[in-house]
């Protein structure tokens, strides 16, 4: 395939991600970078040979060619900077997740792209893990039998050094808490795994720093397939990150994902089912890579999507990203109104996204 001319709006942490793999990947021909910060956007033009810019609007204007934008922006901006930039520049976007933070700019955004044929995906690089793909085929195939329960639980370390590194973070309006930032991907794969969400119930606070938003969430939710769920999203571990799992019970069988972004198969078990143990033993973890197996991967799989070939299935396309954002939309709802939350429903108590005045 032909390299993807591609353009990278904003040079922060996830940005940083982001380059040391695209370095990697001949599919992708990073041509300019753009920060409000003149230092940061320089020091990242120079590792790859890019031009650098101040003003993004500046730098699509003169690169016409750039295919498509990566934008790695605080949460709360991505759609003020994705829909001018399909709008006013016609080019598809890759977007770190979540997709944003409010469920109807998140659907002007699809909506957007759409209509004027572009591609919007989501990073959810989680999916591209091989013992999710693994439990995903377990489930596709209806060997666990009917599910009982599914719950997702981080302990994670974040302290207030963390928080006071950036302005934004831990903020209502481009951030979020522990749910909508660290426990994004666990949110997602919930739902991907286990389909539509019924109900939830939830409750929040924030015990060890000083933020707008949470640092422990509790929340139970009802799948429409009749299981229970339940997540425990929070950054409290001390002095350091305890750990994750993801775990899925049902009449036939159990399974559990472990290690620190659900890339190693804890736990398989199968009755009546004689497991390949070659074929297991190959999906137990990623291959080791010092830039992160699923990340390398999901973000090559995006390029080969955005140069024309039929996109991989695990991909977060479009309006793909907007289940997840639900669910922890509800899960706010909840927390805040204290009252259960029954889908489909609209924000209302919820402060996640909202901008002061």
């Amino acid at each position: 395939m032909k390299s993807v001319k591609l353009a990278l709006i904003g040079c922060g942490k996830a940005a940083t991600r982001h380059l040391r793999i695209f370095k990697e990947l001949p599919e992708v021909a990073l041509v300019a970078v753009a920060d409000s910060d003149p230092e940061k956007a320089r020091a990242f033009a120079e590792e790859i040979g890019a031009a650098w810019y101040t003003d993004w609007r500046k730098m699509l204007s003169e690169y016409p060619e750039i295919e498509v934008v990566d934008i790695a922006v605080p949460s709360g901006m991505h759609g003020k900077i994705s829909l001018p930039v399909m709008r006013e520049f016609r080019k598809n976007i890759l977007l770190e997740k979540p997709i944003t933070l409010n469920i109807e700019e998140a659907w002007e955004m699809v909506q957007t792209a759409e209509e004027l044929g572009l591609k919007l995906v989501t990073v959810f690089q989680n999916r591209f893990n091989l013992p999710v793909k693994k439990v995903k085929e377990i489930l596709e195939k209806n060997l666990l039998g009917k599910i009982v329960l599914a719950s997702a639980r981080f302990y994670w370390c974040r302290r207030q050094d963390y928080y006071d590194s950036a302005a934004w973070r831990g903020t209502w309006a481009l951030d979020g808490g522990a749910l909508a930032q660290q426990g994004c991907h666990h949110v997602d794969m919930l739902r991907w795994l286990m389909g539509e969400v019924e109900s939830v119930f939830a409750k929040k606070d924030t015990r060890l720093v000083e933020i707008e938003a949470e640092d422990i969430l509790v929340g139970v939710i009802r799948f429409k397939n009749g299981a229970l769920g339940t997540i425990e999203a929070t950054t409290c571990a001390r002095p350091k990150d305890l750990g994750a799992e993801l775990v899925i019970l049902g009449e036939k069988g159990s399974v559990k994902l472990g290690g620190f972004a659900m890339n190693e198969l804890a736990h398989l078990a199968l009755e009546n089912q004689n497991l390949n143990e070659e074929e297991l033993e190959a999906c137990r973890k990623n291959p080791p890579d010092p830039l992160g197996f699923a990340h390398r991967e999901y973000l090559r799989a995006a390029m080969h999507y955005f140069a024309g070939e039929p996109p991989d299935p695990r991909l977060c396309i479009g309006k793909d990203a907007i289940p997840s954002l639900e669910l922890i939309q509800a899960l706010y709802e909840s927390a805040e109104s204290g009252t259960e939350v029954k889908f489909p429903f609209t924000p209302e108590k919820s402060r996640l996204g909202k901008m002061e005045g």
